[in-house]
């Protein structure tokens, strides 16, 4: 009988090892596959893999829905059998960040085949390669005739691949670079990339910018150099803010003490306030002369409930300056402990009727109560009541109206629900006896902001809610034909005149206009509704008017003055049309 010649199976323990160094992505998807025993063997390092992935997907999310997909490449590249299953389900943007995710970590194999399959110019896969520090990949992308662009130079300098960058750069023609490839090289602190990019012939350009991005990520190395070479790297005021706004206390020790020293003013204090450091804030104050300071410091700081740096500031002698937008900047974003320590001082920090309506518009019930249990109390006007209805708070809004005396309210409190497309409160408001008020602007806000539901439960009250030609004109103003159409098919009418199609063309909103203007009788325009789609820089807009029969009535010369900052062709369109019209030639 012949020997068996069949190999030994390896163990289970040297199995598991093995696939212990596999890639990420085989790690989650492949072995599984192999067997329960292995898959069970690498659970844990497979939770740590998602819960990385997990930790980046509300980020990927809102990425993608701005079409950017830069966020996550960095995430293990997927295995080419996975793709290939997957890829028909896949939709473009989750292809892209496939084919990203292999050039950032160099997978040739899955480059190679996702490139083909694609629709796109190739530009963002040669900056994931770039970002990566994988050479191969970019060169891949380049043979198959994919392009490239600034950010390719952008992520290599960023990372600090240098010899990507080099590559890059020494192509016929070289890949564009511009003042951002020194900016990411000097927030990645990558010192050689930017001496070496400084070096070409011609250097690559810099600008504030690079200052900017060193002192906001703390690279004092990189600044010192910029701002030591002839000519030094220009700097301005913003080099010291994004210091402070980072709070790298060495950083701006560093630039005031340069002749002449980056310079400073009153916002230096609140932004270090804002963001909590008050290391910053001590030394800034501890100079001689000491940076200078205002209101906006405690506002800043109240404003983030940064309690221990306001209990700070006020300490100092004389203490820091606070008015009244101090409480108010606590009530509005639900710092009832700053709100507490700024009233509970000697004397008190002074509130006026903001600090309520600023409360009542988050929602911020409890700081609400407490501010209105005090004595005296905090005061309120019809504000407060108007600013919880245009937040959508009705228990907060019920709770104003349930004291007594209950807080008053006038027509904004209905303007400002049906503003914000808030039908519930706006019903409750009008149940209540005495109703609370309304007037023309509820009509108007509730177009202006398209709530279709809102106009119509409003108009169907008994007497029906006011409105006039500005509701029409609030409708066409932002875009809402659907509005709009049953406004004028209501019997009788939304009355409408010459602003609706002003705002219209101003809006830039051509179905709109050419829907009023298709209506028997037409909606009526003038020479405003030339000047606005002039003004708003809207040339299909303004074309379209004057194409009619008869044409819109135009002002040439307001015309042409209204489009002089805007888009140049409506201004060149213009003074064509002002020559063939025969008028002065502008």
């Amino acid at each position: 009988m012949p020997p068996d010649t069949r190999a030994a199976a390896l163990p289970h323990e040297l199995l598991a090892r093995i696939c212990s160094f596999l890639p990420p992505g085989d790690a989650i998807l492949t072995v599984p596959r192999l067997s329960k025993a292995l898959a069970a063997a690498g659970e844990p390092r497979v939770a740590e893999l998602r819960a990385d992935v997990a930790a980046l997907e509300e980020e990927m999310m809102y990425a993608l829905e701005a079409g950017w997909l830069g966020v996550g490449v960095e995430l293990f590249s997927i295995p080419l059998w996975a793709l290939l299953e997957a890829w028909p389900q896949l939709t473009w943007q989750q292809q892209m960040r496939c084919a990203a995710r292999a050039a950032f970590h160099g997978d040739l194999a899955l480059l190679r085949w996702a490139l083909p399959q694609l629709e796109d110019d190739g530009t963002f896969l040669c900056a994931a390669a770039a970002s990566g520090g994988q050479l191969e990949a970019l060169q891949c992308a380049r043979e198959l005739g994919y392009e490239w662009s600034v950010s390719t130079c952008v992520e290599a300098a960023h990372s600090g691949h240098l010899a990507v960058l080099q590559w890059a750069r020494a192509q016929q023609p070289p890949c564009p670079w511009d003042e951002e490839t020194c900016s990411a090289a000097a927030s990645g602190g990558q010192l050689a990339v930017l001496q070496w990019a400084r070096a070409q012939e011609p250097p690559c350009p810099w600008g504030e910018e690079t200052c900017w991005a060193a002192a906001r990520c703390g690279q004092l190395a990189v600044l010192q150099w910029v701002r030591a070479q002839q000519p030094p790297c220009p700097w301005d005021i913003w080099t010291r803010q994004e210091a402070v706004w980072a709070g790298h206390l060495a950083v701006l020790q560093w630039v005031r003490a340069q002749d002449p020293p980056c310079p400073w003013d009153e916002d230096t204090c609140s932004e270090a306030a804002e963001r909590g450091h008050l290391a910053v804030l001590q030394w800034l104050r501890a100079q001689d002369p000491p940076c200078p300071w205002d209101q906006k410091t405690c506002n800043k700081a109240a404003g983030r409930g940064h309690v221990a740096v306001l209990q700070w500031l006020r300490a100092q002698e004389p203490p820091t300056p606070w008015d009244e937008e101090t409480c108010a900047w606590a009530a509005e974003c639900g710092h009832l402990a700053v709100l507490q320590l700024a009233r509970a001082q000697e004397p008190p920090c002074p509130w006026d009727e903001e600090t309520c309506a600023w409360a009542a518009k988050r929602g911020h019930l409890a700081v609400l109560q407490w501010a209105r249990a005090q004595q005296p109390p905090c005061p309120w006007d019809d504000r407060t009541c108007g600013c919880a209805a245009g937040g959508g708070h009705l228990a907060v809004l019920q709770w104003l109206r349930a004291q007594d005396p209950p807080c008053p309210w006038d027509e904004w409190t209905c303007r400002e629900a049906a503003g914000g497309g808030h039908l519930a409160v706006l019903q409750w408001a009008r149940a209540q006896e005495p109703p609370c008020p309304w007037d023309e602007g509820t009509c108007r806000e509730a177009a202006g902001g398209g709530h279709l539901a809102v106009l119509q439960w409003a108009r169907a009250q008994e007497p029906p809610c006011p409105w006039d030609e500005l509701t029409c004109a609030w409708a066409a103003e932002r875009g809402h034909l659907d509005v709009l159409q049953w406004l004028r098919a209501q019997q009788p009418a939304c009355p409408w005149d010459e602003w609706t199609c002003r705002e219209a063309a101003g809006g830039g909103h051509l179905a709109v206009l050419q829907w009023a203007r298709a209506q028997d009788p037409p909606c009526p325009w003038d020479k405003g509704t030339c000047r606005a789609a002039a003004r708003g820089g809207h040339l299909a807009v303004l074309q379209w008017a004057r194409a009619q029969q008869p044409p819109c009535p135009w002002d040439v010369w307001a015309c042409f003055f209204a489009a002089a900052q805007g888009p140049p062709p409506v201004a060149e369109w213009i003074r064509s049309q002002a020559a063939l019209e025969c008028f002065v030639a502008l």
